[in-house]
């Protein structure tokens, strides 16, 4: 299967089942997901609008997470969040990356027509636990590259992010980041009623250039 850089088949499965193992001591409850969220500076926001006529271009992934994640410097994507507050059950009231939210509905990101595949989980400070999901046109040359590399899921039936009569549904164990492996029209999204843009409080110094490492401490995340 993978590249002998990145993670085994074997190491991604059990990567998989320790963060089922976090889901299932803190919170097996699912709740619904109507949109997910991209926050940036408002600088960022202009600079789609006035350099790239408000098309949202994939950047290649960076080197947060797992070292040996197979699309770290790799694949080209857009993050979104999809973690829900596990009391409130809505997302969070600030953001460590920038000054304005772009909600989108989550049937835009993650649907039928999308593959999707599971490529890791990882903490930075051993509390807050992310999984990383990739979302890829089937046929595409990012779908190639992750179903040679990643581990797909169903998107009925997954411990992370499922559609449920319809409408999807987030698990609330575990923080969730959707990497969105296609160009977003920004214009079209808003105008189509898709989207919309709010104020949010902004904390911290916003995203490394590079990425964070996974912290290598944690005895729930690591392998070794």
């Amino acid at each position: 299967m993978a590249h002998n850089q990145y993670l085994t088949e074997d190491q991604l499965a059990m990567l998989y089942e320790k963060s089922i193992e976090i889901i299932n001591k803190k919170n097996r409850r699912f709740a619904p997901l109507p949109a997910m969220w991209r926050d940036k500076p408002t600088a960022y926001w202009n600079r789609i609008r006035h350099k790239y006529d408000g098309f949202m271009i994939p950047y290649r992934k960076d080197f947060n997470g797992t070292p040996k994640s197979a699309i770290n410097g790799n694949v080209l994507g857009l993050f979104f969040n999809a973690s829900l507050h596990n009391k409130t059950k809505k997302p969070p009231t600030f953001s460590y990356f920038g000054n304005q939210r772009l909600m989108v509905n989550s049937s835009f990101i993650v649907n039928i027509h999308q593959n999707i595949y599971f490529v890791d989980f990882y903490c930075h400070n051993l509390r807050d636990h992310y999984i990383t999901l990739v979302v890829a046109r089937p046929g595409s040359v990012v779908d190639n590259f992750c179903q040679r590399n990643l581990k797909q899921i169903n998107i009925f039936n997954n411990p992370f992010l499922k559609i449920i009569n319809g409408k999807l549904y987030v698990t609330l164990g575990v923080n969730v980041e959707v990497f969105y492996t296609d160009v977003v029209d920004v214009n079209r999204v808003i105008f189509d009623g898709i989207g919309k843009f709010s104020p949010i409080t902004f904390r911290g110094k916003g995203s490394k250039k590079f990425g964070i490492p996974k912290n290598h401490q944690c005895k729930v995340c690591n392998l070794w």
